[in-house]
């Protein structure tokens, strides 16, 4: 398709970025999108789940239903490929589980990746695409999720309220784990609003009054990073911050508890606001793609508490900016319309609705472009902010 280089309105650019996610599908040996990381051919579910969200709200605000049957198409493979126990394998396994024999099942166990984080970016999409659906799809989708949710997720929760990230590489991974608790949160809480079922918006809310309680002064959350081993780190990049934020958004929304929310807009408000919170760290135009930027006088804390930042590959982290704009809009619609914030989202919303500056940070690139590994993923987030743009509240709608 040609791609036009103009600045566009929100509800222009998703047209275009969704049609261009709908030709990025190949069909051999198996349906997926066109998204290969680091030039390696291995597909995993959670490099294209948030292009199929995407789709799935270009469908509902631009009245496009063409946009619905890729998404229905892939999951019915990732409903397909969910394990007797609940689990799901993050790598799209292209054998649905119904033909693993109990030696097969126990080697994915033994040696795979059946973890959390990821699959909560994937069951949240799962449970979008149950709104969507016909009823025999709908409740084949809310039946998984609900498989997932209540018995291969509660074997990963922790005393105090947080979750490990379950297995990954073999690799049985229970300490606490920032970024699952952000996908897995917001998992939880999509379920409720989907369903009304009470039970897992209090383990969303049970984590979250974990993860809210280790924050830094300066407005920095503590990062639970379990790889190679358990360790804090202080969480300034902007892929753990994006699903971290995504959490907080959808138990904020879901939740009940005066006490939950409240905490919750609390250090939502340190971590834009702080010393050395996002609106600190990210200042100038939109985002600073190189590196986090500090006020002149602020101290970097002692060790070992060591940046979250270090070692993340930029264009992964570049796909996930693209989606903080979502946050920043629930932050603004039902918490406080800071000023402040409020230009932050203006500049960024103009900065995704021009498909030339966007590609910048990957959307709609080019496989051979260094950010091209990571088009679909980037394109994909950046669909949740721009849907948001076009109708607020339209991706926690989503599931109701």
């Amino acid at each position: 398709m040609e791609m036009l280089y103009r600045q566009m309105q929100p509800e222009e650019a998703l047209r275009l970025y969704a049609d261009w996610l709908l030709e990025q599908r190949i069909n051999e040996p198996f349906p997926f999108f066109r998204c290969i990381e680091n030039k390696r051919q291995r597909a995993e579910w959670y490099m294209i789940t948030y292009s199929l969200r995407t789709l799935l709200l270009a469908a509902d605000l631009l009245k496009a239903d063409k946009y619905r049957a890729a998404v229905f198409e892939h999951m019915d493979l990732y409903v397909g490929e969910q394990l007797p126990n609940g689990g799901f394998t993050s790598t799209f396994r292209r054998q649905p589980s119904a033909g693993l024999s109990r030696k097969d099942f126990h080697e994915i166990l033994r040696k795979g990746n059946v973890n959390l984080a990821d699959n909560g970016s994937n069951v949240t999409a799962l449970i979008q695409a149950a709104k969507a659906a016909p009823k025999d799809r709908r409740d084949k989708y809310l039946q998984a999720a609900r498989l997932w949710l209540g018995e291969w997720v509660p074997l990963w929760a922790l005393p105090e309220g947080g979750y490990g990230n379950g297995i990954w590489a073999g690799h049985k991974l229970n300490a606490p784990y920032t970024c699952a608790m952000g996908t897995l949160t917001a998992t939880l809480a999509a379920f409720t609003l989907a369903t009304g079922d009470s039970e897992f918006i209090e383990n969303a809310e049970r984590c979250m009054l974990f993860q809210c309680s280790h924050w830094l002064p300066d407005g920095r959350p503590i990062n639970f990073d379990c790889y190679p081993l358990p360790r804090k780190t202080a969480l300034t990049d902007y892929g753990h911050s994006f699903y971290l934020l995504e959490g907080m958004c959808w138990t904020h929304c879901a939740s009940k508890s005066s006490e939950v929310r409240a905490l919750i807009a609390k250090r939502l408000e340190e971590w834009f606001f702080g010393k050395a919170g996002l609106l600190s760290q990210w200042r100038d135009s939109w985002f600073n793609f190189q590196i986090c930027s500090y006020p002149p006088d602020w101290e970097a804390p002692p060790a070992p508490l060591a940046m979250s930042r270090l070692g993340l590959r930029p264009g992964w982290e570049l796909a996930k900016s693209n989606g903080i704009l979502f946050a920043f809009q629930y932050y603004l619609n039902h918490i406080n319309n800071d000023p402040r914030l409020r230009e932050k989202v203006e500049l960024g919303i103009k900065y995704l609705s021009n498909p030339l500056k966007a590609r910048m940070s990957g959307v709609c690139s080019e496989p051979d472009e260094s950010y091209g590994n990571f088009a679909v993923q980037s394109t994909g987030f950046a669909g949740l902010s721009l849907a948001e743009a076009i109708r607020p509240d339209s991706v926690l709608e989503s599931v109701r």
